[in-house]
């Protein structure tokens, strides 16, 4: 069964039980075993004619429990009652219902002005409880500020990680915000975000620039 897309009241039909006797002794009644998801529906058309269904009660969510196993138990109308049992296991089907998650929302980095080309800054994380396509991500920067900034860095889309592209200047520019966004491979995509601040160290080169050339 889906999640999401497989509603409460939504039913499952189930073979019955069969039971040799005649009369009262084959009349059979079922239960289930308590859980919180599903019931059981026996509708009688005659009077040895009967269509036994699973009905769903609660919504299904593949990430608090993907297995259901319940027990299925006939009784007659013996005295004593005899019974049967049959487990039934029910799979939940993954659905796309689990955005990205960054392990946190702001990422601080402190770059000196002298990080060469290529230096890594810094790799951001994200998780989806999702399986499969809903659960693999791909990273992107949404937006840069200031906007000049996207030619300093560069974002792995797989990994994550991010790389100095370009020079740094302190007196041109002190601090870099970058909006970075995960987004899944679900139908429909969903997406999560983070933003990532970059500030660039004080050094001794750029205290000397901040005063003009030494003579």
């Amino acid at each position: 069964m889906a999640e999401l897309t497989t509603v409460p009241g939504s039913r499952f039909p189930l073979e019955g039980a069969s039971d040799a006797d005649i009369g009262v002794n084959a009349q059979l009644s079922y239960t289930l075993s308590p859980n919180e998801h599903f019931g059981l529906d026996l509708q009688r058309a005659e009077e040895y004619r009967e269509s036994l269904f699973l009905v769903l009660t609660k919504p299904l969510d593949r990430e608090t429990l993907p297995v259901h196993r319940l027990v299925l138990t006939a009784s007659d109308g013996g005295r004593p009652p005899l019974t049967g049992t049959m487990e039934l296991v029910i799979s939940v089907l993954d659905a796309n219902d689990n955005a990205p998650q960054f392990n946190q929302s702001v990422y601080k980095v402190q770059l000196p002005e002298s990080a060469a080309e290529g230096t890594l800054v810094a790799r951001v994380n994200a998780t989806d409880s999702d399986l499969g396509s809903n659960g693999d991500m791909t990273f992107a920067a949404s937006n840069t500020f200031p906007p000049k900034g996207i030619d300093n860095f560069i974002l792995n889309t797989k990994s994550g990680e991010i790389h100095l592209t370009g020079s740094l200047d302190f007196e041109d520019v002190r601090s870099y915000e970058i909006q970075i966004e995960a987004t899944d491979k679900g139908t429909p995509p969903l997406s999560g975000h983070c933003k990532k601040s970059m500030r660039e160290h004080y050094t001794v080169s750029s205290i000397l620039n901040g005063f003009g050339e030494c003579k």
